[in-house]
């Protein structure tokens, strides 16, 4: 399973009219849209990270613009709550055990390794980026190059293992 962040930048900033969309088509910000051509080549399937609505699939609907972001801590009163992020890791059939790769920033690591309650192995391609436009150019070169990004659990793994 691979998790992508949903964004700042939605569809109702440039068409105010819309009604709602599907998720696919409601963040459309460079990085959102890199991330989910990523997940689209690279992954079987994947879930959009809201601070509103939580886990999303692409063809999930998206009722209406909002402004909230998580925070380095996670949650706060404004965005979606934790309960209700596990609630919908487990409805969206996320297994236990099953390795979750998250294309998004630092942030969303500790976020995602406390709704998993710690069950799922996580791999964080990303790591290490030293900022967006750094996280951007490797996305891009990855779907340049047909090449996913390097799983670097494994490669911690076989790191230790030296």
């Amino acid at each position: 399973m691979m998790i992508i962040a949903s964004g700042k930048p939605k569809i109702w900033d440039k068409q105010p009219e819309l009604g709602a969309v599907r998720a696919a088509e409601a963040y459309t910000g460079t990085f959102h849209r890199l991330s989910q051509a990523y997940a689209r080549k690279f992954a079987s399937e994947y879930l959009i990270l809201s601070p509103r609505y939580g886990f999303l699939a692409p063809d999930d609907w998206v009722r209406e613009t909002y402004d909230v972001r998580f925070t380095i801590r996670g949650v706060n009163s404004e965005t979606i709550q934790m309960e209700d992020l596990k609630a919908l890791w487990k409805e969206k059939g996320c297994e236990p055990q099953e390795l979750v790769t998250i294309v998004a920033g630092k942030k969303f690591v500790p976020l995602i390794e406390a709704i998993t309650e710690g069950k799922n192995p996580l791999s964080t391609p990303l790591s290490g980026a030293k900022g967006i436009g750094d996280m951007q150019g490797r996305l891009k070169r990855a779907l340049l190059s047909g090449k996913p990004l390097p799983d670097l659990t494994d490669q911690e793994k076989r790191g230790s293992n030296k």
